[in-house]
């Protein structure tokens, strides 16, 4: 009686097509589990634009989430009693995981504490509730629109910081094209990755009008304002974007090791939120803005960071 079994070739010819299964699949599941993790983030900065819908209503004659910066100085993140806006909302969203974005490599919140308390003295064991809220609000990656909705300000003749000017809704002219949110990091690694979690603000490419004068609120009178200076840098730092990141459809940059094109996630001030290609962040300026507040406005109806 004989007994059939699979030859070699026919075993062989099975792997081989599993395989070249396997390659056409994997590259889909790939694009598939990315999809599936931009859909998590429009609706975490969703969600934020919400909040912060519901905070102006409860609080302040609608004034908008306070950038405040820090008692050691503007945007330094030394911890309380300084604020930043993710603090503000939490009551809102009750989801500290929300401020966290899917693709971020650092996804752990203790990580984030951990690495926080180093500029505020505490450890994760000895940090309060309060030090600890902060260190993940200063480290979200839903990064805040500061120099429009809530500018960091100070004397210049005293060299005294003052604190921040939020902004009232009303003043908003255009909610449906103002950019509030975008998806953002804390610091580049050497190789130009991001690391660190994410980073609480981000920075506009663009500071003066068509006449070369600061843009409003930034040019309010009193105060002088306060910025990390760099504009959208081009050097292996945090602010190549404005403090921006492209998680989203990353391709890599001929020239710039580690740095990646792509796309954004962006909340508008009406709380609509969509992806972005990083370059349409730019339109309506005249460039990247390099240096400290460069950049003009050219085009009033393109650009989407100014409150008109």
């Amino acid at each position: 009686m004989k007994r059939r079994a699979f030859t070699l070739i026919e075993l062989l010819v099975v792997i081989a097509i599993i395989a070249i299964l396997a390659a056409i699949l994997f590259p889909v599941f790939a694009q598939a589990k990315e999809a599936a993790k931009k859909t998590q983030s429009i609706s975490n900065t969703k969600q934020a634009g919400t909040a912060v819908a519901m905070y102006t209503t409860d609080y302040d004659g609608g004034y908008m989430l306070s950038n405040s910066g820090s008692i050691n100085g503007p945007g330094w993140g030394f911890g309380p009693p300084d604020t930043v806006p993710a603090m503000q909302m939490i009551p809102y969203v009750k989801n500290t995981q929300i401020v966290i974005d899917p693709m971020d490599p650092w996804q752990s919140e203790n990580q984030r504490i951990t690495d926080q308390c180093l500029y505020m003295g505490c450890t994760l064991a000895t940090a309060t509730p309060v030090q600890k809220s902060y260190a993940l609000g200063v480290r979200s990656n839903i990064g805040y629109n500061y120099g429009f909705f809530s500018p960091w300000i100070y004397r210049a003749s005293t060299d005294q910081y003052v604190g921040s000017l939020s902004v009232n809704e009303s003043e908003v002219g255009q909610v449906a094209g103002t950019i509030m949110w975008g998806t953002s990091i804390w610091d580049r690694t050497p190789g130009g990755g991001p690391t660190g979690g994410g980073n609480w603000v981000i920075e506009t490419p663009c500071w003066l009008d068509e006449n070369g004068v600061l843009l409003s609120p930034m040019s309010r009178a009193g105060a002088d304002l306060w910025s990390y200076g760099t504009g959208w840098a081009t050097a292996n730092n945090w602010l190549i974007y404005g403090g921006l990141w492209p998680f989203y459809n990353q391709k890599s940059v001929a020239g710039f090791p580690g740095l990646k094109d792509g796309n954004v996630i962006i909340g508008f001030a009406d709380t609509h939120v969509k992806s972005m290609h990083v370059k349409a962040l730019t339109a309506g300026c005249s460039g990247f803005g390099i240096g400290t507040r460069n950049g003009r406005r050219n085009d009033k109806d393109k650009f989407l960071w100014d409150l008109e």
